[in-house]
Formats: structure tokens, C-alpha cells, sequence
């Protein structure tokens, strides 16, 4: 049996903007049960939370929103149920499958993007995108690897550019 209790979040929209993982001093500790709303997880209950340290994986933002960008951190980001201790293998799918309905009904594409780590895994764990052993061709932007040569090359193009916009401004 879990130590954690799943709660669906009440909201009033969504939203695509950035998120960034709320702290304690974003919200009213005085009001801890509105607090909990925003999240998907407590340790303490969603009633009358303990500690603001009993809730995990806040999906709902300050202005009472569904975040897109919240579900996904909850879903593979690092703050995902993934990486939350003393939860059981059965509270963990239930919350997975919560966060996957939220997604699918509330923002259309939800299902649709994979993030560049989750893909490498799967490229990787499945021998390559062809089935072959070389995943020389896969390659996206979150695996570009800076060298000290591309470092100098990007320190040359800034440069240009910054010389280029001084010469049109005189």
C-alpha cells in the first residue's frame, strides 16, 4: 500500500506557457487545501494537507490552469512520478494513467510528441531506428554535443553578426 493518495485536479483551462515548478512560497501555506488542488499527489491527504511537502507533481497553475508543460515534467521531466520514493507499483500506474487522460483530453497532440531522451532509449534499447545496431543517423537538437571547436565556430558567427550590426547602425 502507497503512502501517497491520487487526487484529480480541479481547473479552470489550460495552458501551453512556461512552467516552472512551484516552491513553497508560491502559494498560501495558510490555505493548503486550495494549495492541494494543483496537485496530483499528497502524502497527508487532500482535505487537510499536513505540509506543503506532502504534495507532489503539481500539474495546475498559480492562475488555476492545466499546464501542458506541468504534465509533461510530471510524466518524464525531473520532477515525474518516476522519480518519486515510496510510491507502489499500483498508486505509480494510477497516476501515470491520470496524467495521460489529463493530456489526451485537454490538449490534442499530447500523445504525439516523445521527448529526444524517451526516443533515444527507445532508439537504443530496440538496436537502432532501422533495426540495426548503428544509431549513427539519429540525432535531434538534445543530443547535440558541444566540442571545443563548435564552441569557436559559434564564438566566430556571434562575433560576425555583432560586427555586421554595428557597421548597419553607423
Amino acid at each position: 500500500m502507497s503512502e501517497y493518495e491520487v487526487h484529480q485536479p480541479s481547473f479552470a483551462g489550460t495552458t501551453r506557457n512556461d512552467w516552472e515548478f512551484p516552491s513553497e512560497v508560491d502559494f498560501d501555506t495558510e490555505d493548503l487545501p486550495a494549495a492541494a488542488d494543483r496537485f496530483l499527489l499528497s502524502k497527508s491527504g487532500f482535505d487537510e494537507p499536513d505540509a506543503f511537502e506532502d504534495l507532489a507533481l503539481p500539474v495546475v497553475t498559480s492562475r488555476g490552469e492545466l499546464s501542458y508543460n506541468a504534465l509533461w515534467a510530471a510524466k518524464r521531466g525531473p520532477y515525474s512520478v518516476e522519480r518519486i520514493d515510496g510510491l507502489d507499483a499500483e498508486t505509480r500506474q494510477e497516476v501515470e494513467q491520470l496524467i495521460d487522460d489529463l493530456g489526451h483530453e485537454h490538449f490534442e497532440e499530447f500523445g504525439d510528441v516523445t521527448l529526444p531522451a524517451a526516443r533515444r532509449e527507445a532508439t537504443v534499447s530496440n538496436g537502432g531506428l532501422d533495426g540495426s545496431d548503428e544509431d549513427d543517423e539519429f540525432f535531434t537538437i538534445g543530443h547535440a554535443t558541444p566540442t571545443p571547436a563548435r564552441s569557436a565556430v559559434g564564438l566566430l558567427v556571434l562575433v560576425g553578426a555583432s560586427a555586421a550590426i554595428d557597421r548597419l547602425r553607423r
